[in-house]
């Protein structure tokens, strides 16, 4: 999370530490015993390590940590994946590689058509923003047809959680 808010603020040196004392604390960690703590693991390093590096324009870092990410979450917890997922969508696109972005995007809607998380959607809402300027490209138009499909099966299955936007549900 220092590394995060070091990397937001542009703050290079101070965050690059902060991600390598992660690392280091990965590696000489023992795992939380503790019910309310998530320990930190590799997937978690990677995910969180790829926005850092984003936000600090190093995206072909980004990159390998997104997909390291992506790969380590493949075997369970929908969230976390989708999570991961959305921050690899997002670096393609950063990186002009619309092709790439396109296509974690539809791994992305198929994570699981029914995940109703707030958090998912909030950055369902922002990954929207980021691709609308490419919408006169064909793949990111039809994408964009299915992720809103998507988006407004995950605000109905949030509807109790989510108030709705003033003027109804945007697309």
């Amino acid at each position: 999370m220092q590394a995060r808010t070091l990397a937001v603020a542009a703050q290079r040196t101070p965050a690059a530490q902060a991600l390598q004392a992660a690392r280091h604390d990965l590696e000489a960690s023992a795992a939380a015993d503790h019910p309310w703590l998530s320990p930190l693991d590799a997937a978690a390093l990677a995910s969180g390590s790829a926005p850092i590096l984003r936000d600090l324009e190093e995206y072909d870092q980004a990159l390998t940590h997104a997909e390291q990410a992506v790969a380590l979450r493949e075997a369970g917890r929908a969230r976390s994946l989708a999570l991961s997922r959305i921050s690899l969508v997002d670096i393609h696109v950063r990186r002009g590689d619309l092709d790439a972005a396109v296509h974690v995007g539809h791994d992305l809607l198929s994570t699981s058509p029914t995940l109703g998380s707030v958090r998912v959607v909030q950055q369902f809402d922002g990954l929207r923003r980021l691709l609308e300027p490419h919408r006169g490209y064909l793949p990111v138009r039809e994408y964009l047809t299915r992720f809103d499909d998507a988006r407004r099966v995950s605000m109905l299955l949030l509807a109790d959680l989510i108030p709705p936007h003033p003027g109804g549900i945007t697309a």
